[in-house]
């Protein structure tokens, strides 16, 4: 068996690893998850939805077709997919460590966590949103179009990034260590600590919030901008900030000179 012919909805889980399945023919929709991780599918053909976890990882699949919404996490690591094409959403998170995708397409949303460490994506392009945490360490990324919001921490460290452009809020900790960013674009709030230990950041522009600590130890940073609240501590030993510089920001647990 080569192909599944007429078949259009699987209700539960799909497992095509290890199978001599060459063609989805005319299926559209898997209600679970999908493996399809040394498998010799390598077109999704008419595909629309994955409700569960689809695992691409190691896998022959090149192309994702018609497909327009994974429903949990999403492992693209070490796969043969270059775009994502159509694909709109990630309910869960998303791997794309060591993947070959130069293209997100038309995703618009991630619901958990994204890994783009190693990865060869220059671009966020349609992104909007990521729910969970977001791995930008070690990428290639140099743009993040458009996305606005990261809803967990945020690893700005060693990558590419130079501007946060649209990005307005970060829900946990944001690390700028040793990053490349020197603009922090539209970002208004860093609802947990905040790192920018020896980044090239120096003015914090229209950011008005940091939920917890932030740390400008060794940091190029001399405007604090928009900047009125910050939760825990301020720690600005070996740094170009001065006590001063805090008279109009409340500082929930004092300044560490």
């Amino acid at each position: 068996m080569t192909s599944l012919d007429n078949l259009k909805y699987i209700g539960g889980y799909a497992n095509f690893c290890f199978s001599n399945i060459t063609s989805l023919g005319k299926l559209k929709s898997i209600g679970g998850n999908a493996g399809f991780v040394r498998s010799e599918v390598r077109d999704l053909g008419n595909l629309k939805s994955i409700g569960g976890t689809a695992d691409f990882e190691h896998s022959k699949v090149r192309n994702l077709g018609n497909l327009q919404s994974i429903g949990r996490n999403a492992d693209f690591s070490h796969s043969e997919i270059t775009s994502l094409e159509k694909l709109e959403s990630i309910g869960g998170n998303a791997d794309f460590e060591n993947s070959q995708i130069i293209n997100l397409g038309n995703l618009k949303s991630i619901g958990r966590n994204a890994d783009f460490s190693h990865s060869e994506i220059t671009s966020l392009e349609k992104l909007e949103s990521i729910g969970g945490n977001a791995d930008f360490e070690n990428s290639q990324i140099i743009n993040l179009g458009n996305l606005k919001s990261i809803g967990k921490d945020a690893d700005f460290s060693h990558s590419e990034i130079t501007s946060l452009e649209k990005l307005e809020s970060i829900g946990g900790n944001a690390d700028f260590e040793n990053s490349q960013i020197i603009n922090l674009g539209n970002l208004k709030s860093i609802g947990k600590d905040a790192n920018f230990y020896r980044s090239k950041i120096t003015d914090l522009g229209k950011l008005k919030s940091i939920g917890r600590d932030v740390k400008f130890t060794w940091s190029k940073v001399t405007d604090l901008g928009n900047l009125v609240y910050i939760g825990g501590e301020a720690d600005i030993r070996y740094s170009k900030l001065k006590d001063k510089d805090f008279a109009h920001i409340r500082v929930g647990e004092g300044i560490l000179e």
